[in-house]
């Protein structure tokens, strides 16, 4: 048997300490009903340093013991909801989530949890997926991990990364898959009423079109950022952007990366697939319709742009994610 532990500190989502246990227990109890034997022991709660944590929502969590003191075989790292700082912070906690990767533990991360393993050094020159929102932050202090952040779930072998702050499930049902094979997986999704389909993050992206990548702000091109957020829908070339600038088009190029971290018209498809994206969401309009009216021409072209950029197709995503139904 496999002994688990959930490592629980201050400001973790709650959910994704208690959750990921009763995944696990059930996975046991649909084991046994079919004859089996139980694949993971312990369940335990345990702590940076033994003592009571306060969740998210101030919610305390009551531990069993601290992570210093015990070596479980899987060690599964929460989303953090809250500074991080103070964790990354604590040498004695890294350097013995670092002990405990060399000694054969399986670190699993959902979310920020990831930030822990990077700061450890586990996931140094390796590929690595954290909160697509929290992708920015985790690059610029951990430039040397392979991060992926389309990704919803990667697999290390040693190591195990999910995505978003929900992927405490994914996570959790690819560990029973994994260890207890993916028809006891998908038994634990049926009784939990859970999808376990979920390959990528990316039809979760939200665009945030006033973000300056430096954060420091570039009036010239924030006053063309607002143009194309009101324009998006129009033919735009970069000699129209340069002129409402007040910029030759080379300094406006690169002006325009600097501050944003993409080109302008990278940028504009980002403008334009959100708009899609809440069409989709709140109107019943056709795809065809849809693609005029967020500036492009050709639907076909159209549906394989979003599938791109999105990892569903306009229909798929209307599906999963329609206000009106």
């Amino acid at each position: 048997m496999k002994s688990v532990a959930v490592l629980a500190y201050d400001d973790c989502l709650v959910s994704g300490v208690s959750g990921v246990l009763e995944i696990f227990s059930i996975a046991n109890s649909l084991k046994h009903e079919s004859g089996g034997k139980n694949e993971f022991s312990g369940l335990d709660i345990l702590s940076p340093d033994g003592n009571r944590v306060s969740g998210y929502l101030g919610i305390p969590v009551y531990v069993g013991g601290s992570i210093l003191d015990l070596q479980p075989d899987i060690l599964v790292l929460p989303p953090v909801f809250g500074k991080i700082d103070a964790l990354l912070d604590n040498k004695a906690l890294m350097d013995r989530l670092a002990e405990l990767e060399r000694q054969g533990t399986i670190l699993a991360s959902a979310c920020a949890g990831s930030f822990l393993m990077a700061r450890a050094g586990i996931l140094e020159g390796r590929p690595a997926t954290t909160h697509w929102k929290l992708a920015s932050d985790f690059s610029s202090r951990f430039a040397n991990v392979d991060l992926q952040p389309r990704r919803m779930l990667i697999d290390g072998g040693n190591y195990i990364c999910a995505g978003g702050a929900m992927a405490w499930q994914d996570l959790a049902l690819h560990i029973v898959a994994r260890f207890m094979g993916r028809e006891v997986a998908a038994g634990c999704a049926k009784v939990l009423v859970m999808d376990s389909t979920r390959d990528v993050q990316t039809p979760y992206f939200m665009f945030d079109s006033k973000a300056a990548k430096s954060g420091l702000v570039d009036k010239e091109i924030l006053r063309v950022q607002e143009w194309m957020q009101d324009n998006y829908s129009l033919a735009v070339t970069v000699a129209v952007l340069a002129e409402k600038a007040g910029l030759g088009e080379r300094t406006l190029m690169r002006r325009f990366k600097k501050s944003t971290g993409m080109t302008p018209n990278n940028y504009l498809q980002q403008l334009r697939i959100e708009a899609a994206r809440h069409l989709l969401e709140v109107s019943s309009k056709g795809v065809e319709e849809i693609t005029a009216l967020v500036g492009y021409d050709n639907p076909s072209s159209f549906r394989r742009l979003f599938k791109s950029m999105t990892g569903v197709s306009p229909r798929e995503y209307r599906v999963r994610f329609s206000r009106l139904n």
